[in-house]
């Protein structure tokens, strides 16, 4: 199931899938950067390079009082916090 899509730039997008067996699964631009299983969320991290230059990506996925929580950082600035 996709819970998210954050279009981060033209050329840029990261999805976030989870399945009901708890496997979250991130996607840039469709190509799967990073998997993991958990009850109550975890963080996946990775790097991808924009515009000759390398960003690192950290996405904090965590359950919240009835709903699940995202957290996106590049390069350490949030550029997604709910």
């Amino acid at each position: 199931m996709r819970y998210l899509t954050l279009n981060i730039n033209p050329n840029a997008r990261i999805d976030i899938d989870n399945d009901i067996w708890g496997k979250e699964t991130i996607r840039y631009n469709g190509e799967i950067v990073s998997e993991k299983s958990s009850v109550f969320g975890s963080v996946h991290s990775f790097e991808k390079e924009e515009n000759g230059e390398i960003a690192k990506y950290e996405i904090r996925i965590s359950l919240k009082f009835l709903r699940i929580g995202f957290d996106i950082f590049r390069n350490n600035q949030a550029i997604l916090l709910n």
